[in-house]
């Protein structure tokens, strides 16, 4: 009998320890049991008996798939669709790349203006530094805009665990590109140096300097690009309801990641702040100690974290 204890035990080691789970383990133990002690009956012997009973449970992969189906949890209406995700991770993988190639833009500028400074063309090299300038900041303002708002239609709904292995694949997929783009990148941020040292060789050493620039833009472009969009997948991973912005999450998100002390959470985010800069305001303008009082706000930070650990409970 114990025999059939400890293998019905082994059996569920890999499930979760839920009410579900345990009800299931008892219903097994006990037809397993009922049907060893009607073995013995028929005149089998114990050992008999136990590889019998064994060997007509069942395979594993069975009763994982039925422990899984009975196991999970009933969809919210506003689940996201597998299409939104798709939607969702073509926007990310456009405004990934206007970002990265605004960033590299900004590398590009400097370089074209040391280039052309080198050559005698100072102001040549100046109105093209301002005009990249201004293109390459203006691609990161707008694509910075656009990745807040391409999250929120699917902010604080569900993740259903289909769509939760469907990202995982997507993800799996991805990763191969992902360290390619992260290696080549590296490399090429690394050996940037090398131009200035080829044109040493020339006595042109300054003429490297654009080069490198042109090497480091080309990198920056495939670090940022690739390291976005793989972790975009994890939006759809990590969390059982879609988070938007880390720093606000919505009323499904915040009681999943803190459970009870949720609205503890909430009212400490509400409040607390807001009275940190009334006490600043109020103590620099009553001891006119505008040299340290910023330091209030360094204070603060540490005192909250202490009252996050005591008062909420992730």
């Amino acid at each position: 009998m114990d025999t059939i204890k400890n293998y019905v035990e082994t059996l569920f080691l890999e499930f979760p320890n839920t009410k579900e789970v345990q009800r299931a383990k008892q219903e097994i133990l006990t037809i397993m049991e009922d049907h060893y002690l009607a073995l013995l009956d028929e005149g089998k012997s114990e050992h008999e008996a136990i590889g019998q009973v064994i060997s007509e449970f069942g395979s594993v992969d069975e009763l994982r798939e039925e422990l899984e189906f009975a196991t999970r949890e009933k969809e919210p209406d506003n689940a996201i669709e597998e299409e939104e995700m798709i939607q969702y991770l073509m926007g990310r993988k456009r405004d990934a790349k206007g970002l990265s190639l605004g960033i590299s833009g900004c590398l590009l500028a400097v370089g074209t203006l040391i280039g052309l400074s080198t050559r005698g063309a100072e102001m040549m090299g100046f109105l093209l530094f301002f005009i990249i300038i201004a293109i390459s900041v203006g691609i990161i303002i707008y694509n910075g805009m656009q990745f807040s708002k391409n999250g929120l239609a699917l902010n604080d709904r569900y993740v259903s665990v289909d769509l939760n292995k469907e990202a995982q694949k997507l993800k799996q997929g991805y990763q191969k590109s992902f360290q390619v783009s992260l290696v080549f990148g590296i490399c090429l941020c690394v050996l940037s140096v090398s131009p200035i040292f080829f044109f040493q060789m020339f006595t042109y050493a300054e003429y490297g300097i654009p080069v490198m620039f042109f090497f480091l833009a080309i990198g920056v472009f495939l670090i940022i690009y690739g390291s976005i969009i793989f972790s975009s997948f994890d939006k759809f991973i990590k969390e059982k309801y879609f988070i938007a912005d880390e720093d606000t999450l919505g009323p499904n998100a915040m009681q999943e990641k803190y459970g009870d002390s949720a609205r503890t959470k909430h009212l400490l985010e509400r409040v607390y702040w807001p009275i940190i800069v009334m006490i600043y305001f109020s103590w620099s303008f009553l001891t006119h100690s505008w040299g340290y009082s910023w330091m209030i706000f360094v204070m603060a930070g540490i005192f909250y974290s202490v009252l996050e650990a005591i008062f909420v409970k992730k």
